[in-house]
């Protein structure tokens, strides 16, 4: 039997991450099945077992592939020479879109790994390395933005940045039931509302009068 390439290998663990994504975001993790996940790639299950022991895996390599492409997605939202309170509205505007319920795949599979990370601690690992390095990224901004004196130099930027996370994570649960939340055009603006106007510096108390 031939040997395959790296390559080869490296894209057929990738189209099999997609197809199993998809299933799940479809079916739930409890409910998908591997003969679900090859009839969604038109493989064998044995084709599938080749590359992933098991079920258990296979949703591990999801959830870690949906992290990383949404991180992707946030880290490269703006310009290296965007000012600051641009490079936060990008980032805002970028994170609206990945909660919004029209990205059905990373909210249903984003439920699905806190619900099961308790019995899978490689989704609870996953899950706070993802919280961690958009922590760091939201961090940098806003210590840049200090620094240039658009963001008031007393914010408790550790603070923001788990306000903003656990908001990120309250509407994409909640736009998950429909006819409940916000609605997706709503996202956005909920997001700028609440975090753009920390970005205006305090202005010193003007001088009284003598």
């Amino acid at each position: 039997m031939p040997r395959v390439s790296r390559q080869y290998e490296q894209a057929q663990r990738r189209r099999i991450v997609g197809g199993a994504t998809r299933a799940f975001t479809r079916y739930g993790y409890a409910a998908a099945t591997i003969d679900q996940i090859a009839h969604e790639l038109g493989l064998s299950k044995g084709s599938i077992y080749t590359y992933f022991a098991s079920k258990e895996e296979l949703f591990v390599a999801s959830l870690q592939s949906i992290y990383d492409s949404r991180f992707a997605a946030l880290a490269t939202a703006f310009a290296a020479d965007d000012p600051v309170e641009e490079k936060f509205g990008k980032i805002l505007e970028k994170l609206a879109d990945i909660v919004s319920p029209r990205d059905d795949a990373f909210a249903r599979l984003s439920l699905a790994g806190f619900l099961e990370s308790s019995r899978i601690p490689r989704l609870l690992e996953i899950k706070t390395a993802s919280y961690r390095r958009f922590g760091d990224l939201v961090h940098r901004l806003l210590r840049e933005g200090q620094r240039a004196g658009k963001v008031r130099p007393d914010l408790n930027i550790p603070s923001v940045t788990v306000v903003l996370l656990a908001v990120s994570d309250g509407l994409m649960l909640h736009g998950l039931v429909p006819g409940r939340g916000v609605r997706p055009t709503q996202v956005q603006r909920v997001l700028r509302e609440a975090f753009m106007p920390m970005l205006v510096a305090a202005q010193p108390a003007p001088a009284e009068k003598s």
